[in-house]
């Protein structure tokens, strides 16, 4: 109780700090032409490709001022594309005649990699290490490319051997049209199983291994996207999936399925909203974000599964200092009746999905929300690392930032199968602690965190996304 009085001090004494009012800069007055817009240092990314982010277009009329902040929300919309490390930017006012030439120069970074992957069975990295079983590794290749031909277009293809079986395909191209609003991709997906979680006892996922491939599913899904402006955009999908199981994993938990049957096709359907205002997307400082998904699964009159799902969050980011941040943030997850597969229907315990503190356990449930916020301190800010004797740009110019802070998280999940033993269904979960975030190229985020739940079990943790 004490550690939680003095993180709700730390969060009002801030909070407060924030209510100082910041003045706008004086605005001279004088009109401005944009004459030219000069982009350089992108050797692979198209040109049409940076215009498109930027909130003012050649010939537009603005004040100085109004220029300044334009560019600055350009850097930003540029700073959550995966195609840059750095950006710089500059105003050449050409003086009497009443025009401008905006310089934007660019750093690339490296956009073609093959990864060797190693993937731990478990749900995540933390659940894997409480066993420590080094068996329950698959490997394989991972191809990535994240500006395929220099047209933003997105190319991954994902290999793995071993223990699990898995392979994908995912392209996606984001413009389509002249206008740059129209957007389209494919995935595909191909894998079998030889160990699959099939029931939740005690509060954590109940693993069972086979010699034989215990699940096999491919699945293959087509999106259509629109983004009319910078901020916005809609996404549909559509989905289906072929899986088969096995009667050992039918025997072990008839709910696993929904259904008696060893074979079903899950065809789904399911539209995407989003609004995304912040600064950058690996470790945001400033801005908000939020979505909010509706999925039928069924959509057919002779499918096997039929009901709704509504998946929404939100997360904020406040500055409240040059070194002090605010971030909070939230999700829910509210499902219709009908018949659900229980491998399909995941409640708290999974992806961004958790209450700190609780990562080695889940809460199966047909509904959940949960909610967090972080108070972090920068205690390095960021600072550029230089390395001379590499010539390569994509890797000779490091950006480091680390920070450290103390968080607070609740969530509840409820209606689902209660499974065995299961002691976290419809409780009220809550968790604190402190950590620290590295951050660094690539979008690379690692956090270390010390985390006390309600149960007052405390633990040691460590994730590769920020928390919020």
């Amino acid at each position: 109780m004490k550690l939680k009085s003095c993180i709700t001090g730390i969060l009002l004494l801030f909070l407060s700090s924030a209510a100082t009012a910041i003045l706008p800069a004086r605005d001279s007055g004088q009109l401005l032409v944009v004459s030219d817009i000069r982009i350089s240092g992108n050797r692979k990314t198209k040109d049409y490709i940076i215009l498109r982010e930027l909130t003012f277009r050649l010939g537009d009329t603005l004040s100085l001022s109004n220029l300044q902040n334009a560019l600055s929300e350009s850097v930003k919309n540029l700073q959550r594309q995966p195609l840059f490390h750095f950006i710089e930017t500059g105003i050449d006012q050409q003086t009497g005649s009443g025009m401008a030439v905006v310089d934007i120069r660019v750093l690339e970074r490296w956009y073609t990699w093959l990864w060797p992957v190693f993937n731990f069975a478990d749900r995540n990295f933390n659940a894997w290490l409480e066993q420590g079983d080094i068996s329950r590794l698959s490997y394989g290749l991972f191809l990535q490319q994240e500006n395929f031909r220099g047209r933003l277009e997105k190319l991954h293809i994902r290999f793995m051997a071993g223990y699990q079986q898995h392979i994908m395909l995912t392209y996606e191209a984001p413009y389509l049209n002249s206008r740059k609003t129209l957007g389209a991709g494919l995935i595909l997906t191909g894998v079998r199983e030889r160990e699959t979680a099939v029931i939740t006892t005690n509060d954590k996922p109940e693993y069972f291994r086979h010699d034989d491939f215990l699940r096999h599913y491919s699945e293959a899904a087509a999106f259509l996207r629109y983004r009319p402006g910078i901020h916005l955009s809609h996404t549909v999908t559509a989905q289906t999936g072929i899986y088969r199981f096995s009667d050992t994993l039918l025997a072990l938990n008839p709910e696993y399925a929904g259904i008696k049957t060893k074979k079903t096709l899950i065809p789904l359907l399911s539209y995407l909203l989003k609004a995304d205002f912040r600064d950058q997307r690996a470790y945001p400082l400033s801005g908000w974000y939020a979505d909010a998904l509706l999925e039928w699964t069924g959509v057919l009159p002779s499918a096997d599964y039929n009901y709704l799902t509504l998946r929404g969050s939100v997360r904020w980011h406040l500055p409240l200092t040059q070194r002090w941040n605010l971030a909070a943030g939230g999700a829910v997850k509210l499902s219709s009746h009908g018949t659900k597969p229980w491998f399909r229907n995941q409640g708290l315990g999974y992806q961004r999905d958790y209450v700190r503190g609780y990562e080695y356990q889940v809460v199966d449930g047909d509904n959940f929300w949960v909610t967090k916020a972080n108070l972090r301190y920068a205690l390095l800010p960021l600072k550029i690392i230089r390395i001379g004797r590499l010539k390569a740009e994509q890797f000779n110019t490091i950006p480091v930032s680390v920070h450290i802070g103390a968080f607070a998280d609740a969530g509840r999940a409820w209606q689902g199968e209660p499974g065995k033993n299961n002691s976290l269904q419809d409780k009220l979960l809550l968790g604190t602690g402190l950590g620290i975030d590295f951050v660094t190229y690539y979008d690379k985020v690692v956090r270390t965190e010390f985390s006390l739940n309600r149960e007052g079990k405390a633990g040691i943790f460590i994730h590769f996304m920020a928390a919020i």
